[in-house]
């Protein structure tokens, strides 16, 4: 069995090491699959030929030409039948928006981030609070959508983190991903905030291994009662 020392050790070396934290901060869009009753994401690319399983973290530039930055990336998409019944999908934002201070995304933005897509949209919060995205309909061929994705003002130069997560209407829910845009930044920027949230994005296990240590430390406060 283990102690609970020995369950946040393994948490900790799930959320720093990359290869377990299943994060890329890769560019192409978020891919949908359902697998074993659960619903996970990848990274896939624009034409749908390369698809990097497992892949939680996602990364995109702004457009600044018009002066408010925009983008439409990243897409989603999913392939014929790979979410089984469900008639449609969603994200929802878990978290206000961040921005890299060059350490970490601790920092909150002062700007927000809007989500579009014809009639639909949902505005980042700015504090850490659940808010609901919209759902849009499968495709039973394949689904690929491109939400427009909007910078608000003030739109300083950095790298901004939004927490998402995805869900069916089967009631399927993903683990969360963090969706990374670069304002006016230069690569090395970019690189150091995409290589900090792959190593740091929590992962599956470590998730589920927080949940664990939990219930071990409950258990030993009413035991200690």
């Amino acid at each position: 069995m283990h102690t609970r020392s020995a369950l946040l050790a393994l948490v900790s070396t799930a959320t720093l090491c990359p290869s377990l934290a299943l994060a890329d901060g890769g560019e192409g869009d978020v891919f949908l699959e359902l697998v074993n009753g659960e619903l996970r994401t990848g990274l896939i690319s624009e034409d749908g030929t390369d698809i990097d399983r497992g892949v939680r973290v996602f990364f995109a530039e702004f457009d600044t030409t018009t002066g408010t930055p925009f983008t439409d990336e990243p897409g989603v998409q999913s392939l014929p039948g790979g979410l089984g019944s469900a008639t449609s999908f969603r994200f929802d934002i878990l978290k206000a928006l961040r921005v890299w201070n060059g350490s970490d995304f601790g920092t909150l933005a002062a700007p927000s981030i809007t989500a579009d897509l014809g009639p639909l949209s949902v505005q980042s919060p700015t504090t850490d609070v659940l808010t609901a995205g919209f759902s849009i309909a499968l495709n039973p061929t394949g689904s690929h959508e491109h939400p427009d994705w909007t910078l608000s003002t003030p739109a300083a130069a950095g790298v901004y983190l939004l927490e998402v997560q995805w869900a069916l209407s089967t009631g399927e829910v993903s683990q969360p991903t963090w969706m990374l845009w670069a304002n006016n930044t230069d690569e090395a920027t970019n690189d150091a905030a995409k290589d900090w949230a792959t190593a740091n994005i929590p992962s599956p296990s470590a998730l589920g291994l927080l949940s664990i240590a939990g219930v071990v430390a409950s258990r030993r406060r009413r035991a200690a009662r």
